[in-house]
């Protein structure tokens, strides 16, 4: 099902961009060539612009960015050889990694981009490194964590006299993300994946809590066909949620003459899988930054069944699909992941998973993670403890985003 990776294979995850009251703006690319990974920022600085052309080309930005735009890290060597050329100056964003020398080399291909009609974003800005490029930048990162109020106000101060947009990286908290947002930064990247703070400041909507009380119901063994039948036959949305279901799986779906006929049709197992599936996505429905976390959940799911699916080690990857689908419930619904799950009838293994970290479906889940963070070396080490080689896990990725990108549009 996934051929082997080309010679020039690369590594890509993407990390969104969020607007200040406009949702998504775009997503940073993380990339490494196969057989390179010999740091953990990122990128390959000596990558070549034929690895360029021939992998993120090759992939297409569609794929990896849709029709939003995507910031591509740009080390020196791609700098000066004009490697952004490749790209559309509309599609991109060209973002100069902050170990760049900022000497009369690197000015020269900066002003030649932004002449063409490309943008400039100034990653990790520190004021004494990399000052002289602030007449060319469109966009000026700042990473925040750790940062406190009165050091965010002096950067703000720096750059004030400057047309440059600012964006907050790393942001991990709301409170970061309000202090931001005052100080003029309209741009935000990181705090989708914040941890609620405190206990549900959003409940779980009624339609919501019928689809987890029919997970739970087809998760018992003691109930009955004729049981299922009932919890669909009093709810008109979970009947057409079934019918969506019995099309989508490609089970022959056509003449269903009854909701247990569709139950009979797609089977237990399968319906289960959906339903999560419809849940998560549901749930994603409410804004751009939920659509995003829905997004990402998907991709998880479908890449963690993947990779335990090639693996050595005897696992159920529909329970590797339900861990990578559920990790990210407790941001989707502002409560405590063991909130959560006190609301699913779970295994004790799945369970554990996304709670402790611990189990068979834990290592899995980390691999994904630090995949998605651009934790190549990381990436690789878990890759190897899982049995499966790392450039694999490329291949695997973008399955799983193609696959998640199709199911929230269907």
């Amino acid at each position: 099902m996934f051929p082997p990776s080309p010679v020039t294979s690369i590594f890509v995850a993407r990390q969104p961009i969020f607007e200040l009251d406009h949702g998504l703006y775009g997503y940073e690319l993380l990339y490494r060539r196969d057989g390179e990974i010999d740091r953990a920022d990122g990128v390959h600085e000596h990558m070549s612009a034929d690895v360029i052309a021939s992998s993120l080309l090759g992939i297409g930005l569609s794929t990896l960015s849709g029709d939003r735009v995507a910031f591509i890290n740009f080390g020196r060597d791609q700098l000066l050889s004009d490697s952004w050329t490749l790209f559309d100056r509309d599609k991109i964003v060209i973002e100069l990694l902050e170990h760049v020398r900022c000497d009369a080399e690197t000015i020269a291909a900066c002003e030649r981009l932004v002449k063409a009609g490309y943008r400039l974003a100034l990653d990790d800005y520190v004021h004494a490194d990399s000052s002289a490029l602030l007449p060319l930048a469109s966009i000026v990162k700042i990473d925040v964590l750790g940062k406190s109020a009165d050091e965010l106000r002096a950067i703000r101060a720096e750059l004030a006299g400057h047309q440059v947009r600012l964006l907050a990286e790393r942001v991990e908290t709301a409170a970061v993300r309000d202090l931001c947002a005052g100080l003029g930064f309209d741009l935000f990247q990181g705090f989708l994946f914040s941890r609620p703070e405190t206990v549900s400041k959003r409940d779980v909507s009624a339609g919501q809590l019928a689809v987890m009380r029919l997970l739970n119901l087809l998760q018992d063994t003691k109930t009955s066909d004729a049981d299922l039948e009932a919890a669909f036959e009093t709810d008109v949305a979970l009947c057409y949620k079934l019918l969506r279901i019995v099309n989508a799986a490609s089970v022959g779906g056509r003449g269903v003459k009854s909701i247990a006929h569709a139950i009979r049709m797609i089977g237990r197992q399968s319906l289960h899988r959906w339903l999560t599936v419809m849940l998560v996505a549901s749930v994603g429905q409410q804004g751009s930054v939920t659509h995003e976390v829905a997004l990402t959940a998907l991709t998880r799911a479908r890449l963690c069944e993947s990779v335990v699916r090639v693996a050595p080690a005897p696992r159920n990857g529909d329970s590797a699909f339900i861990v990578g689908l559920l990790s990210l419930l407790d941001v989707l619904l502002d409560m405590p992941m063991q909130t959560v799950l006190s609301r699913l009838e779970l295994s004790e293994d799945i369970a554990r998973a996304l709670l402790e970290e611990g189990g068979p479906y834990a290592a899995p889940l980390k691999l994904v993670r630090a995949y998605e963070l651009g934790e190549w070396e990381q990436v690789r080490t878990l890759a190897i403890d899982s049995g499966v080689a790392d450039a694999l896990v490329a291949d695997l990725y973008l399955d799983a985003l193609t696959w998640a990108t199709d199911s929230v549009a269907a």
